[in-house]
């Protein structure tokens, strides 16, 4: 019932047609976007004629093929014109069976009649500003005010120079070599340069401090990059950028923070009254990973000729 279609056999006419009219959120699943942040390295799995599809991102390590979720890409999943527990739970057994799947995520509509793991995202819904500063925490309605010295001495840009790229590459957090630094800012370059987002500079006396993209979805804004200097002019500089681009663009769409496991992050995003959901993933361990890796070499070699 579900196939693997090859990137260069998809269909994306019929691909396009699925995805507007899928009752799901589609932005990561523009073909455009998933281009540039997987670098093409992605297959469709697909029920019956193009009826519900789910696009599958893949990385190749030491000549084996893993599933794994593009960089700054959250979530992904099953997109059908009416979200169906039956259906979704065929695809994440096709892919849990088939494939090395080292993390996968599905959308936030993704419905399950089974129990999976789940991570948190956090949103605000699209709204006049001043209806959503009112849903500040105090102590962030304090955070995003403009005092002392701080009068004056902010400047807000939207295009980035080449010294802007070593602020990039030295505060960029969660990368953990040099390399994963440079394609996070490989995919921010290809991304601005297809108008796809939006980038705004934050800089106190001339210096940068906060460094923000937000890729642009048919629904909603995507807080896909967040860099903060340190250390830090002003604890208080973060909480100004993200206020600015509330003000520049919750009126039109929503703002999706892009979550975070971490509570220091989880607190930050809620203090700007931001609701979490919840979306489906289906992981494995490496000692998972390799036990099912011995196990299909097993099956492989007791049917050799």
């Amino acid at each position: 019932m579900i196939k693997k279609v090859k990137y260069h056999e998809i269909d994306f006419a019929k691909y396009s047609k699925c995805l507007e009219n899928a009752c799901q959120n589609t932005d990561y699943a523009d073909k455009q976007f998933l281009d540039i942040v997987s670098d093409r390295q992605w297959f469709l799995l697909v029920y019956g004629d193009y009826d519900a599809v789910m696009p599958v991102s893949y990385v190749r390590k030491l000549g084996l093929t893993f599933i794994l979720m593009p960089k700054i890409c959250q979530q992904l999943g099953v997109f059908s014109k009416e979200d169906q527990p039956d259906i979704n739970k065929l695809f994440y057994d096709f892919l849990d069976q088939n494939f090395l799947v080292l993390i996968y995520a599905f959308n936030g509509d993704n419905q399950f009649d089974f129990e999976t793991k789940k991570k948190t995202s956090y949103l605000l819904k699209k709204e006049n500003y001043a209806n959503t500063k009112k849903n500040y925490s105090s102590h962030r309605r304090r955070n995003v005010r403009i005092i002392g010295d701080l009068i004056g001495n902010i400047k807000f840009k939207n295009n980035y120079q080449e010294e802007d790229k070593d602020f990039f590459l030295k505060n960029t957090k969660g990368t953990t070599n040099e390399k994963d630094s440079h394609d996070y800012f490989n995919i921010f370059q290809k991304l601005v340069e297809k108008k796809i987002g939006k980038l705004i500079i934050l800089e106190f006396k001339n210096k940068i401090q906060s460094f923000v993209y937000l890729y642009e979805g048919s629904r909603s804004r995507y807080l896909s990059l967040f860099i903060n200097g340190y250390p830090l002019q002003n604890p208080n500089l973060p909480s100004i950028m993200i206020d600015h681009c509330l003000q520049e663009f919750i009126g039109d769409k929503n703002f999706d923070f892009m979550g975070s496991e971490v509570e220091n992050v989880a607190k930050f995003n809620e203090r700007f009254g931001a609701i979490s959901y919840r979306y489906a993933i289906l992981t494995n361990s490496k000692s998972t990973l390799l036990k099912n890796l011995m196990k299909r070499y097993r099956i492989i070699t007791n049917f050799a000729p």
